[in-house]
């Protein structure tokens, strides 16, 4: 019985190596991970062009593995918003979300410092049927999770905690400046983010980057301006000292927010 072909040969002339993970680029043909990229294969879309056609979304998914020094694409790099999750294994590592190629998808490959994810519970009819006997139960049970979450104490738990956190936010991080766009500033010039707003609608996050040549009260803004904040009165910008159990610094306006601030932190924006 003859086996069903596995894969494809690399469409550039000079190559035709056969990939077994052929990737499509918007020229629609098939590259090998050396080929993919349009530079590569004096790809005859115009770039403009794919850029402007190209949602926000899939700008975001293409990426290069997620591993510092690795420059192959992610396995999820090229999977558009249409093709649909329905029987597809994710190419993303199951603890820290990121997308990584096939060299490094597995954690201990690009040693990630994610917790491991925790198992579905066990006996799931059994506790349906007393959340629908007794629903109290359940709600008290939550009040109690939500209350005894806390911050690491263990300062190497919080290191490792937060050094995922940074990574997160280094792939879905908008620029808080609209005249900033994603290929204009390095990420090394990049100070990372994630805001809320305290005040009617607190609880809402959202997760930014800056210039690392901003000034605290420029940022202040920019943010102001993100949460659509109308008030007539001051505004405070404050950082949530993690190392504190979560404490909130008030920031100097007529200072460098990097001054005051670190790559990935917490800032809260309030009108009191």
């Amino acid at each position: 019985m003859d086996l069903a072909p596995i894969g494809a040969h690399c469409s550039l002339p000079s190559c035709r190596a056969l990939d077994l993970l052929p990737i499509r680029c918007r020229c629609d043909h098939q590259f090998c991970k050396d080929h993919i990229f349009p530079d590569t294969h004096d790809c005859p879309v115009d770039p403009s062009q794919a850029l402007r056609d190209a949602s926000s979304h899939e700008l975001q998914k293409l990426r290069r593995c997620s591993f510092a020094s690795c420059n192959k694409p992610s396995l999820d790099a090229f999977v558009g918003d249409s093709a649909g999750d329905e029987g597809r294994i994710s190419a993303l590592c199951t603890r820290c979300k990121l997308g990584y190629c096939a060299a490094h998808r597995d954690a201990s490959q690009h040693a990630c410092l994610a917790p491991e994810p925790t198992p579905p519970p066990k006996n799931e009819a059994a506790h349906a049927l007393l959340a629908k006997h007794f629903p109290n139960a359940g709600a008290a049970s939550s009040n109690r999770a939500t209350s005894t979450r806390k911050i690491p104490t263990d300062p190497k738990k919080l290191a490792q905690l937060q050094q995922v956190e940074l990574m997160r936010m280094r792939h879905r991080a908008a620029p808080a400046d609209p005249k900033d766009k994603p290929g204009s500033v390095g990420v090394d010039q990049r100070l990372h983010v994630k805001a809320s707003y305290r005040g009617d609608r607190e609880g809402v996050e959202k997760t930014f980057w800056f210039r690392k040549s901003v000034g605290t009260g420029r940022a202040l803004d920019l943010l102001a301006r993100h949460f659509n904040v109308r008030t007539t009165g001051p505004l405070l910008l404050y950082r949530r000292d993690m190392t504190n159990q979560g404490e909130l610094v008030l920031l100097e306006t007529d200072r460098l927010l990097r001054e005051q601030t670190e790559d990935g932190c917490e800032l809260v924006l309030s009108s009191d």
